[in-house]
């Protein structure tokens, strides 16, 4: 069975396309059960940043890549950025099982 990773981003904005007739495992990155609220107002000083600032410029510069970015590789070529950082600040990118 293929498994798929994509965002609520892609699955709003663009959908995905997968093979008909086949069973699916599609994760999908930036939704939860339930968010918590917080106890009072959060001021704009103690927000957090979801992942250090290097890790965004290694993926700008190209250091820091998806494995199906290369469009010599797969047919799969995101229409947005494939970059998700998760809650604990690891890197996921957005994949297609081509099995």
């Amino acid at each position: 069975m293929p498994h798929h990773i994509t965002s609520i981003l892609e699955i709003r904005e663009a959908g995905i396309l997968l093979k008909a007739g086949k069973r699916h495992v599609v994760r999908v990155l930036g939704v939860l059960k339930e968010v918590p609220r917080p106890d009072g107002p959060v001021t704009w000083d103690q927000r957090s940043a979801r992942a250090d600032t290097a890790t965004y410029q290694q993926y700008y510069d190209g250091s820091l890549a998806g494995p199906q970015e290369d469009p010599g590789k797969e047919p799969y070529h995101p229409q947005m950025p494939s970059l998700f950082i998760t809650r604990d600040g690891k890197a996921e990118f957005l994949e297609r099982d081509w099995g």
